[in-house]
């Protein structure tokens, strides 16, 4: 088992994740609120990516990384990935990525979903 996390719009998938459970811990302190009542699917807003983006320079400070090695896109190997055999630092390098990915999107198209399992 592990924690699946997608995020989606009108029952479609935008993007998903893989065992990254820091990266999920602070998504859901960021909630924008659960959209179903008894459910525990939730709203990902510009307000929750700040969240994200707030835990992700604590953790390249912690780490000695510097901002320019964040990695700029999200490369087609990171969905290969296996976050549990991963190092943090590594990890952290992928995220200012994928949050900039989400944060254009909910600019132009409203908040996402964020649906998960464990």
């Amino acid at each position: 088992m592990g924690l699946d996390i997608g995020f989606y719009r009108d029952g479609e998938e935008v993007f998903s994740l893989r065992n990254h459970d820091e990266f999920f811990e602070a998504l859901v302190e960021g909630s924008g609120g659960d959209v179903y009542e008894d459910y525990s699917d939730f709203c990902v807003t510009l307000d929750t990516l700040a969240v994200l983006e707030g835990m992700i320079e604590d953790g390249f400070t912690d780490c000695g990384l510097s901002p320019d090695e964040a990695l700029a896109d999200i490369p087609d190997a990171f969905h290969n990935l296996n976050a549990q055999d991963a190092e943090w630092k590594d990890l952290l390098r992928y995220y200012p990525a994928i949050v900039a990915f989400l944060a254009e999107d909910i600019s132009a198209n409203g908040p996402l979903i964020c649906g998960w399992s464990a």
